[in-house]
């Protein structure tokens, strides 16, 4: 099973900056890729701790080494895409389904 990468970003203040910076990458990278790789950027608000937390799909573990994100599993479905492909999430799904 690949991991997929996590990264807490700080508040939403804190979080703006390098949000802009990850995803300039993010998609200077996905315009390269071809369609279909599964690649996506997903982010979530978590309230209770005033966070913005990024996860990063297996198929974007290039970008998200470069920002030192840490593995993770997969993300539960309270997720916003950012950037890329929307599938990735329920395609993981699908792939741990059929491992298991």
């Amino acid at each position: 099973m690949s991991h997929w990468y996590t990264l807490q970003l700080g508040n939403e203040q804190q979080a703006f900056e390098p949000l802009r910076q990850i995803q300039q990458v993010f998609m200077a990278r996905f315009l390269m890729a071809q369609p279909g790789t599964g690649r996506a950027l997903f982010s979530h608000f978590d309230a209770a701790e005033d966070r913005v937390v990024l996860f990063f799909s297996p198929a974007a573990a290039d970008i998200a080494v470069r920002f030192r994100a840490s593995p993770c599993d997969r993300p539960a479905q309270d997720l916003v895409l950012l950037a890329g492909e929307g599938d990735a999430w329920h395609d993981a799904a699908q792939d741990e389904r059929l491992a298991a």
